[in-house]
């Protein structure tokens, strides 16, 4: 007997079978030298030990499992019977974890992984497994390489991503190795063993979780901002005035499933020395920055952009540090504002950002059961119809932004550096998705588009820049 996904994890499950609605979280983190793969693969194995949702798979009702045969020729099936988290009895660890040898091109080949990990991380997760994979990749110049990871959004959201992370990264320069854990004899016991069993405590993750949970409690009902999520339209329908009023930018306006990949990256200092000089949080100028860069764009092509529409999210319930990492982590409410376009200047526009973010917050916060309510509804939706609905609404959306709180100091991963540690977030039939995480000393962000809409990857990364610039944020 297994245990039932949340309606927030029944929906993005659901929802995600749906190729343009792909709601696939991922990374790439840039290590100085190439690790010892024995080392990285014995890492991720302890991890998997100490996550369950890393042993688990979701099983779907049949239609025989729907409460009568009248509910499923209303509803669908699975109205009523939600898929449920079980232990995978068939678990092959070199389906999830995998190396490959980068042939690259140019004098440093970031062309070539973000490429890469543009495909991997759009690659289809086999539903039959659990949802989630890691590529090590070597042969990058200078003798570097990566780790490039991927995650189903319905096993967790982004503090829950970093939660998990938390077992995967090494907080000092000399940690020693996870003891190896034997993973047969963790799913034998369905999962119950878990890591550290052969005794040797590992340092760092304890410090990781507390961080990550001060940092959420620290921001009062944090907003953190990321793609138009599989549980969109349902939130949107139900909490009055959250869906888009506008249709979008038109030089956007053409969509597909096909993906790309840009990084940038600015000053973390400068970031917040912008910000609080303005009187407003690093989350407002960062969308702020994103909405410039859009006017920018639009400039380039002569194009006509009245308004923009991008998306925010409303965290709704931090998990405790005490909670499994990536377990239970989705929590969230997205609702779209709009923005002036190429008319207003910047500060009137980061004015506006910073006002509906608020103001969305507010309303929220009166409506006291309204998630729940949200997501039970949710749940009484077939797939087909929401999905359709989520394809409609998303298109109105020019861009979705995420800003995740990442580690405030360095890292490694097997003995090596991290240098750079790129989030991905999802797409979800939007223009594009641009996640900031912050790390160590800069805001590093991963812009994933859809060249169907955006036409020139490497403009609106030059734009997202300038955008940043305009504000007085220097880059990295």
């Amino acid at each position: 007997m297994g245990q039932q996904l949340s309606d927030t994890e029944a929906l993005l499950w659901s929802l995600g079978r749906d190729p343009n609605l792909a709601s696939t979280m991922g990374f790439v983190a840039l290590l100085d030298g190439s690790p010892d793969l024995d080392r990285v693969r014995t890492t991720i194995a302890d991890t998997v030990a100490a996550v369950d949702r890393l042993q688990q798979r979701v099983v779907s009702p049949t239609v025989a499992d729907a409460t009568t045969s009248e509910a499923r020729g209303v509803l669908g099936t699975g109205a009523f019977a939600k898929p449920e988290w079980v232990v995978d009895d068939q678990f092959d660890f070199d389906h999830h974890v995998r190396a490959v040898r980068l042939v690259t091109r140019g004098p440093a080949g970031e062309a070539d992984l973000r490429r890469a990990a543009a495909r991997f991380i759009n690659d289809p997760f086999d539903l039959a497994r659990p949802l989630w994979q890691f590529l090590i990749v070597t042969g990058l110049a200078r003798g570097r390489a990566a780790l490039i990871g991927k995650v189903h959004h319905s096993i967790s959201d982004g503090i829950g991503l970093l939660r998990l992370a938390a077992n995967l990264l090494e907080f000092e320069a000399d940690a020693e190795p996870p003891d190896p854990v034997d993973l047969d004899a963790v799913f034998a016991d369905g999962g119950e063993a878990k890591a550290g069993a052969a005794g040797k405590p590992r340092s760092g993750p304890e410090r990781m979780l507390g961080w990550v949970q001060s940092a959420v409690d620290n921001i009062p009902n944090p907003v953190k901002l990321i793609g138009a999520g599989a549980d969109a339209v349902a939130s949107a329908r139900t909490v009055g005035g959250q869906l888009p009023k506008s249709h979008g930018s038109q030089l956007w306006s053409t969509r597909s499933r096909n993906r790309r990949l840009e990084f940038c990256a600015v000053s973390l200092n400068s970031l917040k020395e912008q910000a609080d000089g303005r009187d407003v949080t690093l989350n407002d100028l960062f969308v702020a920055a994103c909405a410039q860069a859009a006017v920018h764009y639009h400039e380039r092509f002569d194009a006509e952009l009245s308004t923009i529409t991008a998306t925010v999210v409303i965290n709704t319930d931090i998990a405790s540090d005490d909670d499994p990492p990536g377990s239970g982590d989705n929590s969230f409410l997205p609702v779209a504002i709009e923005l002036p376009g190429r008319a207003a200047p910047a500060e009137e526009r980061l004015a506006t950002v910073h006002n509906e973010i608020r103001k969305r917050r507010a309303e929220l916060e009166q409506r006291s059961g309204a998630v729940q309510t949200i997501s039970a509804i949710g749940g009484l939706v077939p797939s087909s119809v929401a999905a359709a609905l989520a394809v409609d609404q998303a298109a109105k959306v020019d861009f979705a932004t995420s800003n995740i709180p990442g580690p405030p100091l360095p890292t490694w991963l097997a003995g090596r550096p991290i240098r750079r540690l790129y989030p991905v977030g999802p797409v979800a039939g939007t223009a594009f998705n641009i996640t900031l995480m912050t790390f160590d000393q800069e805001a590093l962000m991963g812009i994933h588009l859809d060249p169907a809409a955006v036409t020139d990857p490497a403009a609106l990364q030059q734009a997202i820049a300038r955008g940043f610039a305009d504000f007085g944020v220097s880059r990295r």
